[in-house]
Formats: C-alpha cells, sequence, structure tokens
C-alpha cells in the first residue's frame, strides 16, 4: 500500500537509502539465524541505526521485546506517538475512549494489556514468521521522521492553534481582515520595533507607532502560526501580554500569536459545565481545547489548517457528535465522527471500472483509511470531492478490494507492488534537471520526503525533467536519481557535505506569510 511492510512492530522503509546500504550486510550475515534469536538481531539493529546517524535513532521504550512478546508503548507525550498509531493502524478515539485496538490487529494476535488516561500498551506474542522479515535488500528500521529541521524562529505547519492572550487588547483583528498590534506601556523608550517571522525578524522595521499609553502596528498577515517578539530601543523582550510562548534556542522565549480563520459554534448545552473540543487537529486530546461559554451556548476562534478534518465534543466527560454538522465519516473501527471542510476542493478521478461495485480512495491524507472515502459513480468512472491542505499526497484506489496505483497520474513514489501515485495539492516550487535529455528515469529524493527511495517519478517536457511540489518554508536537502545514479542539481550552487562525502542540494523556502503594503 505504501513504503512501508508490517512485520512485529517494525518495518522495512525504503525511504533512507544511506541505512539501507549500511544496514544490507548486516542483515545478510543474520538472515540464517533460526527464528527465536529474532529478539538478538531486533536489539543489534537499534544499536546499528543508532551509532549511524541522531536522525535515525529508535526510541528504545517505544518497542520491546520482553520473553516470548513483543511490547508496544503508546504515549501522547511521545515523539513517536503519531507514527506509532499511523503506522498500527490505531485510532485515537477508540484506543483511548473505547479501549477497542481494531479488527485487523486483533486478528494479527495483538491485545491491549494496558490503558491509562494518555498511554496505552499493546503486545502480542513472538511468531515463527517473525524470523523472516527481509524484504530484497531493504533494512529493518522503524518509521521515522526525517526530515531536516525548519529554519530556526520559523514555525512549522501546525493542524490549528488557540489563543491565550491576557489582554485581548494587545493583538486583534478589525472588520477588514487588519491585525493590530498593541505594547502597553513603555512610554519612556525612544524605538520599538515589532520582529517575527511574518518580516524575517527585521530589526529595523517595521517601527510601531507611539500613543500616550503605548505603541502600535497594523499589518495583514495570513491565517497560521507567528513567532514575534518587540524590540525596545535594542532590547528583545516577548509579549508579557501573552501566554502563549516557545523556547527561541537562546535561554528566552518567542511569543506566539495565531491569526484565526474558524469559529467553533454549538448552540445550547448550557447547563454543561465543561465543554471540551477533540480531534485529528489535536490528535484527538480531550484535554486541550476548551470551548467558550456565551449566553448561546459555546463557541471558539481558532486557526484551522487547510484540509478535512473529523472531530467531537465532549460534555462534561461524554464524547458527542456536533448537532449542527450533518457531515459525519466512519473512522474505519466502527465509530462515526463529525467532520468538517476548509480549503479549496480537489476531485480525485477514476476512468473506466464501470462494473465495479464498491471503490475506495485511501491515502496518507486520511491514514490508509479503507472506509471513509467512498467513491461516487459516474458515466465515465468514479469521482470523489476532497478538501485537501497544499501538501503532496500518496495515494491509491481499492476497486473491489483491488489497490491499484491511478492509471491517469504518471507520479509515483516507491518500488515494485509498493508503488503509490502521487498528487501536489497547490505546489509551489518546481524541481528541474536539464542536460540529461537521453535519461529513462529521473527520480528526485530529499528530506521533504524522509529520502524515499526511489522518491518521486520527475515528467520530461521538452528534454527538461520536471516536478511540481509543495514546500513549507524552511530548508531542504535533496538529490536527483538518473537512470539509477544519484547526483547533485548541477544548477544549483548551494550544496553540504553527506555522510557519504558525495553532498545534498540545498534549498530554501522563503515565507510568504506576510502581505507588505
Amino acid at each position: 500500500m505504501n513504503n512501508k511492510v508490517h512485520a512485529s512492530g517494525l518495518l522495512f522503509d525504503r525511504r533512507r537509502p544511506g541505512i539501507n546500504r549500511l544496514l544490507y550486510a548486516f542483515f545478510s550475515m543474520c538472515r540464517q539465524v533460526y527464528w527465536l534469536n529474532f529478539r538478538l538481531i531486533f536489539t543489534c539493529a537499534i544499536v546499528c541505526i543508532s551509532t549511524y546517524t541522531a536522525h535515525a535513532q529508535l526510541n528504545g521504550s517505544t518497542i520491546q521485546v520482553k520473553g516470548d512478546e513483543i511490547i508496544v508503548k503508546i504515549n501522547q507525550r511521545s515523539p513517536d506517538y503519531q507514527l506509532v498509531l499511523n503506522y498500527f493502524g490505531i485510532q485515537e478515539d477508540s484506543l483511548f475512549n473505547e479501549g477497542n485496538i481494531g479488527s485487523i490487529l486483533a486478528q494479527q494476535g495483538w491485545r491491549l494489556i494496558e490503558l491509562n488516561k494518555r498511554s496505552a500498551k499493546i503486545a502480542r506474542l513472538i511468531q515463527p514468521s517473525d524470523g523472516d522479515i527481509y524484504w530484497g535488500s531493504q533494512a529493518l528500521i522503524f518509521d521515522f521522521t526525517g526530515a531536516e529541521p525548519l529554519r530556526p524562529g520559523y514555525p512549522g505547519n501546525v493542524a490549528y492553534g488557540v489563543n491565550h492572550l491576557l489582554d485581548n487588547r494587545i493583538i486583534y483583528e478589525d472588520a477588514q481582515g487588519v491585525t493590530h498590534f498593541f505594547l502597553p506601556g513603555n512610554t519612556e523608550a525612544t524605538k520599538v520595533i515589532l520582529s517575527g517571522n511574518f518580516n524575517d525578524w527585521s530589526t529595523s522595521t517595521p517601527e510601531m507607532t507611539k500613543t500616550d499609553s503605548g505603541w502600535v502596528y497594523s499589518m495583514s498577515i495570513k491565517p497560521g502560526k507567528y513567532l514575534y517578539k518587540y524590540i525596545i530601543d535594542g532590547r528583545w523582550m516577548h509579549d508579557i501580554h501573552n501566554a502563549e510562548l516557545e523556547p527561541d534556542g537562546h535561554d528566552g522565549y518567542n511569543s506566539i500569536y495565531f491569526r484565526t480563520n474558524h469559529t467553533m459554534h454549538l448552540s445550547g448545552f448550557t447547563n454543561v459545565q465543561n465543554m471540551m473540543l477533540a480531534g485529528s487537529f489535536n490528535n484527538w486530546d480531550p484535554n486541550e481545547i476548551q470551548m467558550k461559554k456565551n449566553n448561546q451556548g459555546w463557541s471558539l476562534d481558532m486557526y484551522l489548517r487547510e484540509g478535512t478534518h473529523t472531530y467531537k465534543y465532549i460534555a462534561d466527560g461524554q464524547w458527542m457528535l456536533d448537532p449542527e454538522n450533518k457531515n459525519a465519516l466512519p473512522d474505519g473501527e466502527g465509530n462515526v465522527n463529525s467532520v468538517m471542510s476548509k480549503g479549496d476542493t480537489s476531485i480525485f478521478q477514476l476512468a473506466g471500472f464501470q462494473d465495479a461495485k464498491v471503490v475506495i480512495l485511501s491515502g496518507d491524507f486520511n491514514n490508509w483509511n479503507t472506509a471513509s472515502h467512498i467513491m461516487q459513480k459516474t458515466s465515465m468512472g468514479w469521482q470523489l470531492p476532497v478538501v485537501l491542505a497544499p501538501g503532496n499526497y500518496a495515494y491509491k484506489f481499492i476497486v473491489d478490494g483491488t489497490w491499484i496505483t491511478d492509471p491517469a497520474n504518471p507520479i509515483t513514489t516507491g518500488f515494485g507492488q509498493e508503488i503509490n501515485s502521487v498528487r501536489m495539492i497547490k505546489p509551489n516550487y518546481v524541481f528541474t534537471l536539464d542536460h540529461y535529455a537521453g535519461a529513462k528515469e529521473v527520480y528526485i529524493s530529499g528530506s521533504f520526503i524522509n529520502w524515499a527511495e526511489p522518491g518521486y517519478k520527475m515528467t520530461q517536457v521538452q528534454g527538461i525533467w520536471k516536478i511540481p511540489v509543495y514546500l513549507e518554508p524552511g530548508k531542504y536537502t535533496y538529490k536527483f536519481i538518473v537512470d539509477g545514479t544519484w547526483i547533485i542539481d548541477p544548477d544549483n550552487p548551494q550544496w553540504e557535505q553527506n555522510e557519504f562525502g558525495s553532498g545534498n542540494s540545498v534549498l530554501w523556502i522563503e515565507s510568504d506569510a506576510y502581505f507588505r503594503e
């Protein structure tokens, strides 16, 4: 279905060629070992990977082998949390609210052995098949995020955000959508600069305007997450009237402001003491997002990333669908969640297959769910409108139970039977490779796809290989693979050395979040 092959809580991953080459020799030596020595092989693999690169370190407390069992810990505070859920196909609300790990894992012998408020453990017996967990020459590694860190001082793409202003006067939007920043006091200062990721942390502009009660500045910004500070006569300080902070990496803090774009409304339920909101955007944490009570019911202004989100309300501890929203989706585990979409609609189409009974769209945008996105039959085939945030998405169609790639889409990633189609939503950058018109196949791989091998397949247009992609602001490293040979970008002078001494090309994507007027 994708680049991952399940095997006892472990994973073959085609996305890290360096690790693959390093570990192939190791696993070749171990291949004939009797299956009960699997635990020794697993432990050695972790040591080997950990010494190879910090980006490939495995969390030894996540997957353990004790006695004859494999035990997987699921902890909401762990950096591996979402990866573990996605890998095992576990739905958060089903697990933490119903204690249900899902029928597929149950059939594989997994069982729930511990369940707490924010953590759980699943386990199963080691099986003879666990000793034969090789896939060609691929290495044995756990799934992890190997992307490059974002540019310091620039926030990553967040799914949602809620402001926690101690004084509602300090930042607000007017009816025209202009954002106003207000710094109270400091009237003895001679110059105050508002600096943040929206103006590339400028130390000279914009200068705030002095008033009798403080300093003000107004500008237009897109919805999203913003980091900022004030520079008061050369002295940097975070906003003491804003409770939302994060470390700046220099023993200080950046203030956080979310330019909101969505309001949650729930009429009635005024007898409820506590109303919470949980959904796919916050990993279904029931204690994180608190609604605000008013005379009509409950509401909350928030930033919500483009895309499709599932959610529920929690009224005094009781989970419930949104009574004002008729749109709902099954989660594949017997539960139903309210669903809302934000952004533009993309149409997925599959021509033909008129005799099929059911066609389902499944991809990384819905955690490869096999039940939620049932396509609609048309006179030409099948289609389904889906709201997705800008990004690059792997997907397949399931035609009467058979997984197929999109025959109309030449952009793919993966090997052999594990090939997925890839669709770019609102691409903002085009990778190009000239001077290789005679090449048979060209792929691109890099930190933006965790160095997937072979990466994204490029197409040739008038002798030039091209592929449009969507990239968040930040730093990326990449390479082209020309007929199997990895090369840096000959037309990009920016590069850095890698662990193989062969170099990686470097690309920076700047933020366009600030509307300079």
